[in-house]
């Protein structure tokens, strides 16, 4: 330690030394938080699109609707073998168009019943009011869609059909109260996604007692995939498709997990030259020191500990910069944890502020690298003393 922090003749290497463990500080500090923002930010993500979109559906091979027979004959295989389904709802789903006085705008329209507002599509989750139908003319729209259309809660909105309009040419019109609206903070979802009650749905769209398919929950969100392998394992030969919100969303969910890469790559480099830069300052201190090590060897030293000591100078830089890493980035996660000062457009990143999540595993795998890394680079210059002659160093002693 003493060799570490002692005063050198070129004053430039105390200060190379902190230079070097502020550069590991900040590598280490940067690939923890880009890993907590990136898991934060896939939690977030994921959350939100497996709420409102449903975990699993199931609908007919052969047509575009299923019967009361179709549904029970599911319910009941699933009611013997499966542990995996928590709740499971038959759903309407049409293009339809909204207009008030002289707006309209195409929207989807789901037909659910009142409990799967929030078991399934977890409504009040992006409500601050009760997810629940008045009546058989209520409707729940997004926030994004109500300021386009410039209603408010308890007004009236005309549901139109467009399949009726264009192939028969007929406008069969029909009055919905709007009680309620969501924000998700995706913009597609707030401006075109609406709910109406199942009943509501199968008079209007002349449904009967027929439905477009079955909206599933699991128990656990990370099992979907699983789920949906028993799921379909069960289904054996029947006339049935499932498909989770993950099959819906493919495109995205490859993004959320390639995008983080690049950057990712970049923060390892800067780490990497920042140890790079541990090397050469022990290099330089090494050359500085030369008489030192001639000495120590004169007075009995082996060179073995010498090496040892080098080596411990690298350790003891690499635990420094990477410890004050871990603390740096801890700081900065939790703050933005509690208050969000960082502030996102979510028309575009889907959220209004920056997301993290904080995994222990982070804090503990990358300053275990980085020690290992500066280990690595710390052999360069300890082979470098190992070759000084001894006769070399001491002669002007």
């Amino acid at each position: 330690m003493r060799h570490l922090w002692s005063k050198h003749n070129f004053g430039f290497l105390s200060f190379s030394t902190l230079l070097s463990i502020v550069g590991l500080m900040l590598g280490v500090s940067s690939l923890i938080v880009i890993s907590c923002i990136s898991d934060g930010f896939n939690e977030i993500i994921n959350s939100k699109l497996s709420g409102i979109d449903g975990h699993i559906r199931v609908r007919s091979y052969f047509s575009d609707t299923m019967n009361q027979d179709n549904y029970r004959e599911i319910d009941s295989m699933l009611n013997f073998s499966s542990n995996y389904i928590k709740y499971r709802f038959p759903y309407i789903e049409k293009h339809a168009i909204l207009r008030t006085a002289n707006i309209s705008e195409g929207v989807i329209i789901y037909g659910v019943e009142e409990d799967a507002l929030e078991k399934i599509f977890h409504l009040d989750q992006f409500s601050n009011m009760e997810t629940k139908f008045e009546d058989e003319n209520s409707i729940i729209i997004g926030n994004k869609l109500a300021d386009i259309m410039n209603i408010k809660i308890d007004e009236e909105i005309v549901l139109l059909d467009p399949l009726k309009i264009a192939a028969e040419n007929i406008f069969r019109a029909k009055k919905l109260t709007l009680i309620n609206t969501f924000e998700t903070n995706f913009p597609e979802y707030d401006r075109i996604l609406t709910f109406i009650p199942l009943e509501t749905a199968q008079k209007y769209f002349n449904y009967g007692d027929n439905f477009s398919g079955m909206i599933m929950s699991v128990n656990d969100p990370l099992d979907v995939a699983k789920a949906d392998m028993i799921l379909s394992d069960i289904l054996d030969m029947k006339p049935y498709v499932t498909y989770t919100w993950e099959d819906r969303h493919a495109s995205l969910i490859n993004w959320l997990n390639v995008y983080d890469i690049p950057i990712k790559l970049i923060m390892f480099f800067i780490t990497i030259v920042a140890i790079f830069n541990i090397g050469a300052t022990l290099w330089m201190i090494i050359i500085e020191k030369t008489r030192d090590f001639g000495i120590l060897q004169s007075l009995g030293l082996k060179k073995y500990h010498l090496s040892y000591i080098i080596m411990i100078e690298g350790v003891v830089i690499g635990l420094i910069g990477s410890v004050f890493g871990a603390i740096v980035s801890f700081l900065f996660i939790k703050l933005e944890d509690l208050f969000h000062f960082i502030k996102l457009p979510n028309d575009i990143y889907f959220m209004d502020y920056l997301p993290v999540k904080i995994s222990l595993i982070y804090f503990i795998i990358y300053p275990i690298v980085a020690v290992l890394f500066t280990m690595l680079f710390t052999c360069l210059p300890l082979y470098r003393a190992s070759k000084i002659p001894l006769s070399d160093a001491v002669r002007y002693e």
